[in-house]
């Protein structure tokens, strides 16, 4: 199965409207409503108890695409930010390869102006055309060979270039309104949508940041790829269209034989097809201007021996190279895609939420008439094994329950109170079968010694209990981080938020102020794997 980026944003864009949806009617709804999912893709011929979970993820995804389309209605577009997203990338895509060959042309045919007098100076016609081209090449690849070995090290702290962070912003912000100027009306859902993706990429970068990498990194390689087409271009046209001269000088004493071991070298890509596109010794000797004796002297076929090598020049060291870092950063894309982790909890939830078991009787119409509903006793043939009081059908499920062990960590005071209502919660809304409960003293050099040699010994999810009045302080979300990154490394920190010990109801409604200011400071956190949940009805 093939993943587009496109449909990883709208993936996470119909997941984050289920999460707004806080009430516990709501999450009723949503719950039943991925039960059918499921159940359809069943009755539609599929199996999918069989298929595996990026199939069942983009099953329900296309499902919810057809939901939110035809829930739109007839009058309004429906659009959804991760076709906003495709739309504008290829109007950049158009616009850097438009530009970028235009300026590639107007800078090659104005460099190559030659009134007859003074000849194209080859030296700088090389630097700027191919050598500069050629250094951005290298450049570009040890960054990224940097970046590839600080992610084996595990040091994510890398920051992107200045040319990656002003494309990005560009995307993001200049190029909407460019198109609002040119009569592309987006529309106030379109610049909400790209504003999502925005806030997508801002707010979840440790999530998101690998599949973002590229489409933005491969920005540049249009611009300059195209831009020395466009040259390529130019030059070719001032080449056929006019008379031009070609020479080179220099103050400094050099040997006609050492340029020419050079200009070798430098062939050495189309020498193999190509043997004579280079100046000879003799050529390059007779195409050398002094500034004293002019040109006048100078023999034409010398003067014009240059052109080959540096169109050559500019295709091998300045087209190619780029071509070639393009396909590669689609398929470093491709991979970045593929590998994208799934098992993220929010991905996991759904899974669970799709193949948790659904209560439904089944009967076979043939056998129950309206006559033998109403006349049939208990020991008739036919009747209703509700009101005969036998045993129905057993109940079925759409799919496996897979259910995960989990422990919980809370402090004293809770571990010491009646925890039946927080673990029948855990169990028949998080869907985990709870194996331990677990005193802490949320001080991480003292818990420490206990939970290292538990993680190790344990693979079961990890659901710490927070009372919700006490307010995030900032010793308490660096104790999370640090249960997340330094203990359970390898499973999500889930915090369950629950009412002070002793009281009846451990339900947190949804509009607490408390349960507010608990959820955004969890998101200023930035880690996708620390998952911030309430007890609800």
């Amino acid at each position: 199965m093939t993943i587009h980026l496109n449909d990883i944003i709208d993936l996470d864009y119909l997941l984050s409207l289920d999460d707004q949806r806080d009430s516990a009617k709501e999450k009723e709804e949503i719950l039943t409503r991925d039960r059918e999912i499921f159940t359809q893709l069943e009755q539609g011929g599929q199996n999918p108890v069989d298929m595996d979970d990026n199939s069942l993820l983009f099953s329900w995804l296309e499902y919810r695409k057809l939901v939110f389309f035809h829930g739109a209605g007839e009058k309004t577009r429906a659009v959804l930010p991760g076709e906003v997203f495709t739309c504008l990338y290829s109007w950049l895509i158009y616009l850097l390869v438009a530009t970028g060959f235009l300026s590639g042309i107007s800078m090659a045919y104005s460099f190559l102006a030659y009134h007859g007098t003074r000849p194209v100076n080859v030296t700088i016609f090389f630097a700027v055309f191919i050598f500069f081209h050629l250094l951005l090449f290298i450049l570009t690849l040890f960054m990224l060979a940097r970046r590839f070995f600080m992610e084996k090290r595990g040091n994510k702290g890398w920051r992107n270039s200045i040319v990656h962070t002003l494309l990005s912003a560009f995307f993001f912000k200049g190029l909407p309104g460019l198109l609002k100027k040119i009569n592309r009306r987006m529309g106030d859902k379109g610049m909400e949508m790209i504003e999502y993706t925005a806030s997508l990429i801002r707010m979840k970068k440790r999530e998101y940041s690998s599949i973002f990498f590229w489409p933005f990194f491969v920005l540049s390689s249009f611009f300059s790829g195209s831009f020395s087409l466009g040259a390529l271009g130019g030059t070719l046209f001032r080449v056929a269209v006019s008379d031009m001269a070609f020479g080179w000088q220099s103050t400094l004493m050099t040997s006609t034989d050492d340029i020419h071991g050079g200009l070798s070298m430098i062939s050495l890509p189309w020498s193999w097809f190509v043997p004579a596109a280079h100046p000879s010794p003799e050529q390059i000797e007779g195409s050398r201007i002094m500034l004293k004796e002019g040109i006048a002297a100078l023999a034409t076929k010398d003067l014009v021996s240059w052109w080959p090598f540096l169109c050559l020049g500019i295709l091998f060291y300045a087209v190619l190279p780029r071509l070639i870092l393009i396909m590669a950063s689609f398929a470093a894309q491709r991979k970045a895609l593929g590998q994208f982790d799934f098992e993220k909890p929010r991905f996991k939830k759904l899974m669970i939420r799709m193949q948790s078991p659904v209560m439904e009787i089944r009967f076979d119409e043939a056998l129950v008439t309206r006559t033998g509903r109403q006349n049939a006793g208990p020991d008739t043939p036919g009747a209703d094994p509700l009101e005969s009081g036998r045993p129905g059908p057993e109940p079925v499920s759409p799919g496996l329950n897979r259910v995960d062990g989990a422990m919980i960590l809370a402090p004293r005071s809770v571990c010491g109170g009646d925890m039946e209502a927080v673990t029948d919660f855990i169990n028949q809304q998080l869907f985990f079968d709870v194996r331990l409960t677990l005193p802490i003293f949320f001080d991480y050099p003292e818990d420490k010694l206990l939970l290292v040699p538990l993680a190790k010994d344990s693979d079961d999810q990890v659901i710490v209990l927070q009372e919700v009045w006490q307010p995030p302080i900032r010793g308490l979300l660096y104790y999370f981080v640090q249960l997340k990154t330094k203990v359970f490394r390898d499973r999500p920190l889930w915090i369950l938020l629950i009412q002070t010990p002793g009281e009846e109801n451990q339900v947190v409604d949804g509009e607490d102020v408390n349960f507010k200011v608990w959820k955004k400071a969890i998101r200023e956190l930035g880690n996708p794997d620390i998952i911030l949940e309430r007890v609800y009805k």
